[in-house]
């Protein structure tokens, strides 16, 4: 990475910092927060272990499928971190009722209870920090994080074509 980027160039474009700068700057910044916001998180978890009980708590019983569409991961990956849930007591599986051939995952009360712990704690300590911004800082991060989850709510093909 060159010594610019890393130091947070801001090359102007007429319209703002260039992309290429402000990405550099947007991922260095999201890799520290994740970091700060891991702390908080179940040791024992892995991030994608914890992503996905996060979505099995806030939209169970879920199928496998949907998981896999909300995770952007592959079935048989998503297969494989149930399975870990499972093993930790974490979820459990649920006949489908609507499909006999099918399983939902269900978060378990441990599930839950770990997920709501860790999901206050880490928010308790980001919820610290905005306090301490103006309101106008915070509207820009509220517009800042809808720009964010525009990112992870693309198709897959669509995430092909910016690559």
């Amino acid at each position: 990475m060159p010594v610019e980027a890393a130091k947070g160039d801001m090359s102007r474009e007429p319209g703002g910092p260039s992309p290429q700068a402000l990405a550099s700057r947007l991922r260095l910044s999201m890799i520290r927060l994740s970091r700060q916001l891991r702390r908080y998180d179940p040791t024992e978890l892995t991030i994608a272990q914890l992503s996905l009980l996060a979505s099995v708590v806030r939209g169970g019983p879920i199928g496998v499928g949907q998981l896999a569409e909300i995770e952007g991961l592959p079935s048989p990956a998503v297969t494989r971190l149930a399975d870990k849930l499972e093993e930790a007591g974490l979820v459990t599986r649920q006949a489908n009722p609507t499909d006999r051939r099918g399983v939902h995952l269900v978060a378990t009360v441990a599930g839950e209870q770990l997920f709501a712990h860790r999901w206050e704690s880490g928010n308790a300590w980001l919820a610290g920090h905005l306090i301490a911004l103006s309101e106008e800082d915070r509207v820009a991060l509220e517009r800042a994080v809808t720009v964010l989850e525009s990112f992870t709510a693309q198709n897959p093909e669509e995430k092909e074509v910016l690559a």
